[in-house]
């Protein structure tokens, strides 16, 4: 009774919000009315803008992204990655799945890669493809093990910036793409590259000393963490890249994936997210991550480097999770990823 409640409390709060959404809609619809329309075409604008104004910031603030973009972003974050890749396509029916979770949760109290890994094991084995290809990424999983065994440090920061990556893969596989979707990817690996290269010096210098101030850390403190031994004049550049990176994989999960997931093509209201939500988990387990979520917030007001530090350790499963459902998809019978992934389409009448 008292989570519907609440649940109802969320829903009337959420109604002037979209109220003043259809007035916007309305406003803009002589510009808007064909990106409303036509996802394909919104979801590469929407990704550009999310690419480009990921690479500003990255490129003026990147402290300050890499300070607030986890403990603002991460939780919701992880909630898409879980819906989308286990509630939504019904992964949690499946008992390899519940086999695999002790792995990641263990990874992330600090069990470390080697049982992360252990994770692929259940997935790949329950998959209904041929023996051959299920011992080739079993021998995969062998050497990522093995590698993770003997330098466990290095494996860790390797997986922790190339699991950025993953998001874009994820992306492809949630559409049909053609040609005109390369663009997107090429924006990524472009915008990437002119930080590697240092484009961002000018516009770094003059912000770097009141954004360290400000966030309580430095990129001393933040070379420590993401490129230990690194020569230090490539260092900061490995920083600010992952920085965009980050930011480029946030977007894909909390924005572009729900674009292409949801049966219906325009967007939706706000309420209607709601709903669909409250219909993939329920109010007591959206409660408990808005907790969770706020908890996070809260420390970050009082210690914002220490709950950017806890909010890491908690996310540090949830990459294993995404690579042993890869797994298990390349591991499955050879049809289309993005047919075989993809929620059954809701009737009109869900507002789905």
């Amino acid at each position: 009774m008292f989570l519907q409640a609440v649940s109802n409390r969320i829903e009337w709060a959420l109604a002037p919000l979209d109220r003043l959404r259809a007035a916007l809609y309305r406003w803009a619809a002589p510009v808007a009315a064909p990106l409303y329309a036509d996802r394909p075409r919104r979801v590469r604008w929407l990704g550009a803008a999310l690419v480009m104004l990921g690479w500003l910031l990255a490129a003026t603030l990147p402290l300050w992204m890499l300070a607030l973009a986890p403990v603002v972003l991460g939780v919701p974050h992880l909630l898409a990655d879980l819906r989308y890749l286990v509630v939504r396509p019904g992964r949690h029916h499946q008992p390899w799945f519940w086999l695999s979770l002790p792995a990641w949760i263990g990874t992330s109290v600090g069990g470390g890669p080697v049982l992360g890994l252990a994770g692929l094991v259940p997935a790949v084995l329950a998959a209904r493809g041929s023996l051959n290809r299920k011992l080739t990424l079993l021998g995969g999983w062998a050497l990522l093990s093995a590698l993770a065994w003997r330098d466990d440090l290095l494996f860790q920061l390797l997986f922790l910036h190339l699991h950025n990556l993953v998001a874009i893969a994820w992306w492809w596989v949630w559409r049909p793409c053609g040609l005109r979707d390369w663009i997107w990817p090429l924006l990524v690996a472009g915008g990437a590259l002119a930080l590697l290269c240092g484009a961002a010096q000018p516009l770094l210098d003059l912000t770097q000393g009141w954004t360290a101030s400000w966030t309580g850390t430095d990129f001393g403190d933040q070379v420590a963490q993401l490129a230990p031994g690194v020569d230090p004049a490539l260092a900061w550049r490995l920083v600010v890249v992952f920085g965009f990176l980050q930011s480029v994989h946030y977007g894909v999960w909390l924005r572009l994936i729900p674009e292409e997931d949801r049966p219906r093509p325009a967007p939706r209201p706000f309420r209607a997210s709601w709903q669909a939500l409250l219909a993939d988990f329920g109010p007591g387990p959206l409660l408990a991550v808005a907790g969770l979520a706020g908890f996070i917030l809260a420390w970050a007001v009082i210690d914002l480097p220490g709950a950017r530090l806890g909010y890491l350790w908690l996310a540090a499963g949830h990459g294993y999770l995404e690579l042993a459902v890869a797994a298990h998809l390349l591991a499955d019978e050879p049809r289309p990823l993005a047919v075989r992934d993809r929620p059954a389409p809701a009737g009109p009448a869900t507002g789905a």
